[in-house]
């Protein structure tokens, strides 16, 4: 369906910027006209921008996708990922959670648990889906990136530098397995290392249209985290890949 390969079109290009028609048109099992036609429908939209060796998200902060937009994308891959990080959520143990539509599915079951655990987050939409839970929610301080609702800046930071939390569950861009994870900005990097170190476990969760991409930052390499939490639809040669950095679930 045209709605779904558009979707597509736009995560991906959230990742990865340089994409070609020929790569998203074999991705998606179509003809180059088609995609060519889908472009021109986002283009025509005022979603996307293209170059002459580029396709950018025009709403983008440095072509990270808005809220609106990620909440629409591979939404049962997440649902499935919230489901697989709940295994690791314990009653009165205080977890962090990463800004990102993932976290807000694990809030969406966190709510309806019958235990009580902290939830600390830099999301505003987690921590307003948490609003009416029995939890306790603490909401790093900075500054609220609009569009998309997660908060940074150097208030987040003195927080997360001076705080340690059973389990953390980071979030990604962008990820390539033999060279690491990605974030769109070096402040957001920095924020995503921390979090990791905030905790005693670290799970990294990332739906698999994010891998065999970059971004911008660096925030790690895949063996410094507990384990990566991911959908389904990781091919098996990229599962033996992702077996020999981390622990896969």
């Amino acid at each position: 369906m045209k709605s779904k390969r558009q979707k597509y079109i736009i995560n991906r290009v959230a990742g990865d910027s340089s994409v070609t028609i020929e790569q998203l048109a074999d991705e998606l099992n179509v003809s180059e006209m088609t995609v060519r036609r889908d472009l021109k429908e986002l283009e025509d939209d005022e979603q996307i921008i293209r170059t002459s060796n580029s396709i950018l998200l025009k709403d983008s902060f440095l072509n990270e996708v808005p809220f609106v937009k990620k909440q629409l994308v591979n939404i049962e891959e997440k649902r499935l990922i919230a489901k697989k990080a709940m295994k690791f959520i314990k009653p009165d143990e205080t977890i962090l959670l990463d800004a990102g539509t993932t976290t807000l599915e694990i809030c969406k079951l966190l709510k309806n648990e019958d235990f009580t655990v902290r939830v600390v987050t830099n999301d505003i939409k987690a921590a307003a889906e948490l609003i009416d839970s029995r939890h306790e929610v603490i909401i790093l301080g900075g500054t609220v990136q609009q569009n998309v609702g997660s908060i940074y800046g150097p208030q987040t930071i003195d927080v997360l530098n001076d705080i340690k939390v059973n389990v953390s569950f980071v979030g990604t861009q962008a990820m390539k397995i033999d060279e690491g994870i990605f974030a769109p900005t070096i402040e957001k990097a920095k924020v995503k290392r921390l979090m990791m170190k905030c905790g005693q476990t670290a799970y990294l969760i990332v739906d698999s249209s994010k891998l065999n991409h970059t971004a911008f930052s660096k925030i790690c390499d895949l063996k410094d985290f507990t384990g990566i939490i991911t959908d389904n639809n990781v091919g098996e040669e990229e599962l033996k890949q992702l077996a020999e950095h981390t622990t896969v679930i």
